[in-house]
């Protein structure tokens, strides 16, 4: 019996590279959650079980993505839960384990999920 896939959160309000980064990883054997901005990614979570790794825009144009930081780092169930931010800053925050700087590239993006997340094949 085989398993599902591992499931990755990503925030991102930019459509375009938000397709993008869905394309790379589910052809890298991931199923993915994609949401606009922080808030939609804390509606996801309390409707779904915990994914497998959080992708993070830091600089969504409502600044939401703090708000989900920090509800990360506040809820005991989000304890273990890896968060990777996407941002052209160094960001801090209890509630990330990694930055992805930009510009990146797809080899950057998945040596970085890889450093969380194992794809099944």
């Amino acid at each position: 019996m085989s398993r599902a896939p591992p499931t990755l959160l990503l925030v991102e309000d930019d459509r375009d590279l938000r397709d993008a980064l869905v394309e790379i990883l589910l052809a890298e054997g991931h199923t993915v959650a994609a949401t606009a901005n922080g808030d939609e990614a804390l509606a996801w979570l309390e409707a779904h079980p915990c994914p497998a790794l959080v992708l993070v825009d830091m600089w969504t144009p409502r600044k939401d993505s703090w708000r989900l930081l920090d509800t990360l780092h506040r809820e005991p169930r989000f304890a273990d839960l890896p968060v990777m931010a996407i941002s052209s800053s160094e960001e801090r925050h209890p509630a990330i384990r990694e930055v992805l700087s930009k510009p990146f590239d797809r080899e950057a993006l998945l040596a970085g999920v890889r450093r969380f997340v194992h794809p099944l094949h």
